[in-house]
């Protein structure tokens, strides 16, 4: 067979198994269009629907959604939803203009506020080895050290993960918040806790503990609404810091406002826990978090799995027959949608096609496959092509070597 054949083939083969794939985006705003198709008297919408802040709503029924059509009110059609959730975090859906579209959900933000401060530790009969207490139940927070003999990522979204940054409380004003290796939120779990082993800068006074929390719930709920996410500040120290109560509401008032939910990990001394240890259990337990006192690895690794949540996401399709004649003028559908993030609506105009324009229709549908089979088929068909007509050389460089032995 010559190598051009053999090209030809995989070629072919490759283009069957490509499929045009659209990613789920964030740039969702009220109704979102994800395909539709007028096949009269058969209409078709696929769609999503979000807040005014981007925030995908999926609690959406049948009886949510209303049809008019010319004013015409449609009772019959049908309503289906496919939700991507903490069960299924990806689902791959089949569009009616023939694309595939990925729905999935979106990881969390979440702020980690290490004190890792040397009074940590304490001094005499009181001192442990608290900042290394600190660092092993982050690890355990962030990773699955018990998966395999490499640690695992916990997530709850595999397609769009968790990203996260680590705000170190400062004792001096001069001194950066952030680590210089992580100065912004980061899906790269390995290199945040690698960060946490080796670039730590340790305080050696007091800190401002809850000044540094302010600023990580500030910071992770910008981060969390720029990707429409959730938003989680675990906050890992003894609680030390010369604060009033006032301050402590003025802190919980804001993490609810903004939605961000606390949790928090005591570690320190035994004097200094029963002293301030109160402080984090107050700031955790108001925005709907928890308080652990001295984690070990599994409860650390569970308050992940407990606490942190993904932001689901529904698609929905809904169909009906039309009753519009072919009376070649346009007519509108409206689809009106009522939630308690509001109401929505979108228009779709309707006209029987002519035969000219189904025509130019059918050639642009088949000009968009040919061109995404193309994108996406091509370069690895030529690989494919490489690998085999190298096997095929291979094989008969082998075969000429053993009949010329023979001879």
């Amino acid at each position: 067979m010559k190598w051009y054949r053999i090209l030809l083939v995989c070629l072919f083969i490759t283009s069957l198994f490509a499929a045009p794939a659209l990613a789920q985006t964030s740039d969702c705003r009220g109704f979102k269009e994800l395909a539709k198709r007028v096949e009269f008297p058969n209409v078709i919408v696929q769609f999503m629907v979000c807040d005014e802040n981007g925030n995908p709503i999926n609690n959406l029924s049948k009886s949510s959604v209303r049809i008019n059509e010319d004013g015409k009110a449609i009772t019959e059609f049908s309503f289906v939803s496919v939700t991507a959730d903490n069960n299924r975090p990806v689902q791959n859906i089949p569009l009616i203009d023939g694309s595939m579209f990925t729905l999935h959900t979106v990881g969390a933000s979440i702020g980690i506020v290490f004190d890792a401060t040397v009074l940590l530790n304490g001094s005499g009969k009181d001192s442990r080895d608290s900042i290394s207490e600190g660092r092993t139940a982050i690890e355990h927070f962030l990773l699955d050290f018990t998966a395999s003999d490499s640690p695992a990522i916990r997530t709850k979204a595999e397609y769009d993960p968790e990203r996260v940054a680590v705000f170190i409380p400062v004792d001096q004003p001069s001194q950066p918040l952030n680590l210089d290796s992580l100065p912004t939120f980061n899906q790269d779990r390995i290199a945040v806790v690698n960060a946490l082993r080796t670039d730590i800068p340790l305080r050696q006074g007091k800190t401002n503990l809850y000044a540094a929390v302010q600023a990580a719930v500030e910071a992770t709920a910008r981060d969390a609404q720029q990707r429409n996410a959730p938003s989680i500040v675990l906050v890992v120290s003894d609680g030390g810091d010369v604060i009033s109560s006032d301050t402590i509401s003025s802190l919980i008032n804001l993490a609810n406002q903004k939605n961000v939910k606390i949790i928090a990990f005591g570690v320190g001394t035994d004097r200094a826990l029963e002293k301030n240890g109160f402080r984090l259990r107050q700031l955790a337990e108001a925005t709907g978090g928890r308080y652990f006192e001295r984690p070990s690895p599994d409860i650390a690794g569970a308050a992940f799995s407990d606490f942190v949540q993904s932001r689901s996401t529904t698609a929905y399709e809904v169909s009906y027959r039309t009753s519009i004649f072919d009376d070649g003028l346009e007519h509108q559908v409206t689809f009106e949608v009522t939630s308690r993030s509001g109401n929505f609506s979108f228009g779709l105009p309707l006209r029987y096609p002519t035969d000219k324009e189904t025509d130019v229709q059918i050639i642009s549908q088949l000009n968009n496959v040919l061109l995404q089979y193309m994108t996406f088929g091509l370069p690895l068909a030529i690989v494919i092509a490489a690998v085999i007509s190298g096997i095929f050389y291979m094989v008969r460089k082998r075969d000429v070597e053993r009949g010329a032995t023979l001879r």
